[in-house]
């Protein structure tokens, strides 16, 4: 029975044909459970999960039951500028723990490994991989606003009527509050209202007798109580005829 890559209770089973004929057949059963020399608990992998900006740290615990004491004499990661890791004796030569954390968390994932070359005999290197993966606080959506072309010498031209709606999203769920918005236009009129849930919508508009002729590229400018997301921004662009 092979036992690579199998950890924990492993089960294996085999029908054994005769010709008895009280007993033709016969399942034999065999149940163990298999013990690694050096094991990494909980897993080999290690996931960086949170909100963008945040500190996240999480550890995996190296044990062996080797008679022969434990000793891990290197390590290396491929992810130094984004992770920083300790490792502590808990037991000496039986028991240590690795701890890794975050050294940045921009929005998006990231993976890597961090090697732990070992005196085992058995087990003389040790991989362990690193995920991460943060997410923005607040998601902006659509990030631009274009009016297209504004014709104010049509006789239905509306100003009022034309209308752009940006919905904005509180992914951490933290209570998000939109403390100040500006335009870097004073004719862009830019309302908040607050939906249901974790949603806001923002109403963008015009003022028609502020309107100035020729393409436009404006900002809106949000703040926000986030530490991260201080700052939302939303480009409007255009042009009047």
């Amino acid at each position: 029975m092979r036992t690579t890559g199998v950890r924990s209770v492993f089960s294996k089973s085999a029908v054994v044909s005769s010709n008895d004929p009280q007993q033709p057949a016969m399942t034999i059963s065999l149940s163990c459970t298999v013990e690694q020399y050096v094991s990494v608990l909980p897993s080999t992998w290690i996931k960086l999960e949170g909100y963008e900006g945040d500190k996240i740290t999480q550890q995996v615990t190296v044990t062996t039951i080797e008679e022969k004491p434990l000793t891990i004499t290197k390590i290396t990661c491929d992810i130094n500028d984004k992770i920083k890791y300790k490792l502590k004796s808990k037991k000496k030569g039986k028991e240590y723990v690795l701890e890794v954390r975050n050294r940045i968390a921009p929005v998006g994932t990231f993976h890597g490994t961090i090697e732990l070359k070992t005196t085992s005999e058995k087990k003389p290197t040790l991989v362990i991989n690193v995920y991460a993966n943060f997410l923005e606080e607040v998601k902006v959506e659509p990030q631009v606003v274009s009016f297209g072309v504004i014709d104010t010498s049509k006789e239905n031209f509306d100003a009022p009527n034309m209308k752009k709606i940006v919905t904005i999203t509180d992914m951490r769920g933290s209570g998000l509050t939109l403390n100040k918005i500006k335009s870097s236009g004073d004719w862009i009129v830019a309302e908040n209202q607050k939906r249901g849930g974790r949603q806001y919508n923002l109403v963008i508009g015009v003022d028609k007798n502020k309107l100035p002729k020729g393409r436009f590229q404006e900002k809106i400018t949000i703040r926000t109580n986030y530490k991260q997301k201080k700052s939302l921004l939303i480009n409007v662009n255009g042009e009047v005829l």
